[in-house]
């Protein structure tokens, strides 16, 4: 009986605003992004210069923030503009692949303007769509147009979003969304072994079987931690960090290569660092100060071009009537 009224419970629709379950996948999106970066970043020893992650990594770390942007949204193209602008200007010309970084926000872009078309989709088709693209994902592949793998995977997996934001999901119970994830693991994996095999470069774009695997696993990962979630994302104070957060993730996506880039020059041209290129002993009693002194250029960055991202419109005046919501804007 406990079993089955536990079953029951798993299929209640979930309660909590959805911006806040939103918000936590694009900060995992986000941290996945920084680790790739911080951890152990691609630095040139006599110089410093950095390299952003290969494009295969960016790639498969996109679809957990392209479903957080189909549940909640981003805050439209201008918003995403703000921040992405300056880092073109900045970082794109001094950083080797800092382009890459921009692909995500682009998406985010023209999927924000694609959101009403969409929607209409979805009301039409019942989730049958994401079946649609996924083939088509792999008519791309067998076709050798890598691009349009990308594309079409990112789609679904914003389209997922939109599936979770309408309630759609909301009777997979966390056992068969942990189910959902392992099935897209094995196929993940699968098409990195096939992929290995068959001497396709290292750096190169996924196959849609990788890229599928990946997605399917991180939605069902997700699904399965939402009741965690959002029982973790209840109170006051975790509740406001993350409206804060929310409208700062592209900032903090895009700055933090500059962040991390700035620490790896002053270190190795200034103090005469020589980088690790192992994760050996010495990678890991440097590893605290590196992670300080990069958390601390990205949140002095964050301040600075934040601000930008955020800033209210010079006709929008704090009223009485204005409340501030769950996903950070301020609203009359």
């Amino acid at each position: 009986m406990p079993a089955a009224a536990g079953d029951q419970a798993g299929t209640v629709p979930s309660t909590a605003p959805p911006a806040r379950f939103a918000t936590v996948l694009g900060l995992a999106a986000v941290a996945l992004v920084v680790a790739l970066h911080w951890v152990l970043p691609v630095t040139d020893p006599q110089t410093g210069r950095v390299t952003t992650a290969a494009a295969a990594a960016l790639v498969l770390a996109a679809p957990l923030a392209l479903l957080a942007a189909g549940i909640a949204g981003c805050g439209g193209p201008a918003a995403i503009a703000r921040p992405a602008l300056p880092f073109a200007v900045v970082a794109v010309p001094l950083i080797d692949g800092a382009a890459r970084l921009l692909w995500l926000p682009a998406a985010l872009a023209a999927l924000t303007l694609l959101r009403p078309a969409l929607l209409r989709l979805h009301a039409r088709w019942r989730g049958a769509e994401l079946a649609a693209t996924a083939g088509a994902a792999v008519v791309a592949d067998l076709a050798g147009s890598p691009v349009a793998v990308v594309a079409a995977v990112w789609l679904a997996a914003y389209q997922a979003g939109l599936l979770v934001r309408a309630g759609a999901l909301d009777r997979l119970r966390p056992r068969h969304a942990l189910m959902v994830a392992a099935a897209g693991a094995t196929v993940g994996a699968c098409g990195l072994v096939l992929a290995a095999v068959s001497g396709r470069p290292s750096g190169a774009l996924p196959s849609a079987s990788v890229l599928l695997g990946c997605t399917a696993a991180q939605l069902g990962l997700a699904l399965a931690a939402r009741r965690p979630i959002d029982r973790w994302t209840s109170g006051a104070p975790v509740a406001g960090g993350l409206a804060w957060l929310a409208p700062r993730l592209v900032t903090v996506h895009l700055w933090q290569l500059p962040a991390v880039a700035l620490v790896a020059a002053v270190a190795v041209r200034v103090a005469g660092y020589v980088p690790s290129e192992t994760f050996d002993a010495r990678w890991r009693s440097d590893l605290p100060w590196w992670l300080l002194c990069a958390a601390a250029a990205l949140a002095t960055a964050v301040r600075l071009i934040g601000r930008v991202g955020t800033a209210l419109p010079r006709t929008h005046r704090l009223s009485g009537s204005s409340t501030l919501q769950a996903h950070g804007r301020l609203e009359a």
